[in-house]
Order: C-alpha cells, then sequence, then structure tokens
C-alpha cells in the first residue's frame, strides 16, 4: 500500500505530461480543437438561455405590476385614503398615483401615432386615473383580490377590475407553465448536447488510438498497465477540451457584450432591461461555480469517453496498477 500510491502518482503525473505532449504534438490538433469548440460555444448559448429564462421566471414571481382603475368623481381624499391603506399591506412593496395627465404622457412617449390621432380629432384625455401597485410575489396576487373586495374600496376602485385581474392572473400563471416547460426542454436539449460531446471524445480518442497504434501494441507487450496507456489519451483528450472551452468562453463573453448593441432592447432603459439585468445578476453571482462546474463535467466526461473509446484495447488486461 505505501508503495502502490506513489507509484500511481508516478503514473498519472507522467501519463498526463505525454497526453499534453502528444495533443501539441499531433498533426490535426487545430481541427480536433474547433469541432470540440463547436460544441462547447452552443453548450455556453443553451445555458445563457437557461439563465435567461430563470431570469424571466424570478421576474414573474417577484415583481409583479398591477394597474387600479379610479372611479371618475372620486375625491382627492378617498384617493389618499386607498393609497394609505394599500400601502400598509405588508405584501405590497409600493404605491404610486396617476393622474390622468401622467397616464397621457405615458402613452404618449410609448405609442406617439395614438396620442397624435387623439390630438387630430380633438379627443380629450380617455386615460384615467390609475394607481399602480407592485407586489413582492406574484404569490400575494389572490390575498391582494380580497383585500380589494373590501366595502371602502367601492367608491374608489373600478369594480371591473377583480374580473379583469382575475383573467390578468391566469394569464400570468399560464405564461409561468410555459416558461417553466421551455426551461425543461432546455435541459433536455443540455443533456443530449452533453451525450454528443462524449460521441465526440470517443471518435476522437478511437481516431488517436488507430493512429499509434504500434506504440500501444508495444506498451501491451512489455506489460504497460490499462491505466498506464489510457491516462495519456485522457490527458491529451483534456488539453484538447480545455483548449476549446477557454475559446468558447471567450467567444461567448464577447457576444454578451456586443449583443445589447444588436439589440438595443435588452439595454440600458430599453423595454426587456429589467430583464437583462435579472439574467447578467444571477450569471455573475453564480459565474465561479458555474465555471467550476462545467470544468468538473468536462473532466468526467473526458474520462468516460476515453474509457468508453480504449475499453476494446484495455478488456485483454487488468486494470490492476502494476
Amino acid at each position: 500500500m505505501s508503495t502502490a500510491m506513489p507509484h500511481l502518482n508516478r503514473i498519472v503525473k507522467r501519463g498526463i505530461g505525454r497526453g499534453i505532449r502528444s495533443a501539441m504534438r499531433e498533426q490535426g490538433w487545430g481541427a480536433s480543437v474547433t469541432s470540440l469548440f463547436g460544441v462547447l460555444f452552443l453548450g455556453q448559448v443553451l445555458v445563457l438561455l437557461v439563465y435567461g429564462v430563470h431570469g424571466g421566471l424570478t421576474l414573474l414571481r417577484e415583481k409583479t405590476d398591477i394597474r387600479l382603475e379610479i372611479i371618475e368623481g372620486a375625491s382627492q381624499a378617498q384617493v389618499q385614503d386607498a393609497v394609505q391603506t394599500i400601502r400598509t399591506q405588508e405584501y405590497v412593496e409600493e404605491v404610486i398615483y396617476i393622474t390622468k395627465q401622467e397616464a397621457y404622457e405615458r402613452q404618449r412617449k410609448r405609442e406617439p401615432q395614438l396620442t397624435a390621432f387623439l390630438q387630430k380629432f380633438g379627443i380629450e384625455n380617455p386615460y384615467p386615473e390609475t394607481l399602480g401597485v407592485r407586489l413582492k410575489s406574484l404569490a400575494d396576487y389572490p390575498a391582494f383580490l380580497a383585500f380589494l373586495q373590501q366595502p371602502s374600496f367601492t367608491k374608489t376602485i373600478n369594480p371591473t377590475f377583480l374580473s379583469q385581474s382575475t383573467d390578468q392572473e391566469k394569464q400570468i400563471y399560464r405564461l409561468l407553465d410555459i416558461i417553466t416547460s421551455a426551461r425543461l426542454l432546455l435541459f433536455c436539449v443540455v443533456g443530449i448536447l452533453l451525450v454528443v460531446l462524449l460521441f465526440t471524445i470517443i471518435e476522437l480518442v478511437r481516431r488517436r488510438a488507430i493512429m499509434r497504434g504500434e506504440e500501444l501494441f508495444v506498451e501491451q507487450l512489455v506489460g504497460a498497465s490499462p491505466l498506464a496507456m489510457l491516462i495519456p489519451f485522457c490527458g491529451e483528450v483534456m488539453t484538447l477540451l480545455v483548449l476549446a472551452f477557454i475559446v468558447s468562453v471567450t467567444f461567448t463573453s464577447i457576444s454578451l457584450f456586443v449583443l445589447p448593441f444588436l439589440l438595443p432592447s435588452i439595454a440600458s432603459g430599453g423595454l426587456f432591461a429589467p430583464w437583462a439585468l435579472q439574467v447578467r445578476t444571477s450569471l455573475i453571482q453564480s459565474l465561479p461555480w458555474l465555471l467550476i462546474g462545467e470544468l468538473a463535467t468536462l473532466f468526467i466526461i473526458a474520462i468516460a469517453g476515453t474509457a468508453f473509446a480504449l475499453w476494446p484495447k484495455l478488456q485483454t488486461t487488468t486494470l490492476s496498477v502494476p
């Protein structure tokens, strides 16, 4: 036992060194890195899509904006009283009062053609006064609707809002189901991509084993252990994978930097800026663990692919360390 471990360490170190040298010396290593880069870059894109879907779920679950239409003729005292009463609820994050003029200005910035049409035909401001309410979580939606059914709100809040909000709640939950299904589909695609990467590595190792068939035969004749023959190939594949991984991460980082310029809607102030910020924050927070997890996954796939590829050649020998 005391001599087995140093001997095993020596075999591992020597095998990894041989693998790295073989990866750089072997002809066609650039093509191998390129093929692995294509698979890994697609994997990085899928991971970003998973983060994007997760960011959308987070925004839907954590931030819910509601517009309450104020009944025409309600006094300012009644409106302020409603604002204060709603603000006292623990599940309400923010309440704002939007006047008719403010609603008109917002709509004018959002749809200038519509407001230009209203001005052209002399139509008065059709937008009602509203209360903007932001809940802390989508789960608080039913409780808030029940809260608004109190008699004290009947002279302030338009009662048709309750039925409209019920429909809105159903639509939000339907959207949550769709996004959750999309996330599950993305996980399935990531799993398929890992299988594709495994078979790519198996084929890569088999080709290299055929090219070095005489070398393997000589090693078997002199009694080299299967582990001593397997580790150089594993080190070679891992070297190529790490190079392809570095290139794929670099291209992904560049793409993320350029993307806001190509899609202004996700840039600062854009329509999807909150979603982009949520995705960016989540990605930055988990980036170290994400990179470690990806490298660990590549290491496992490299070992598995090498073992599967060389197994027909190694099954005639024992797997013990000499």
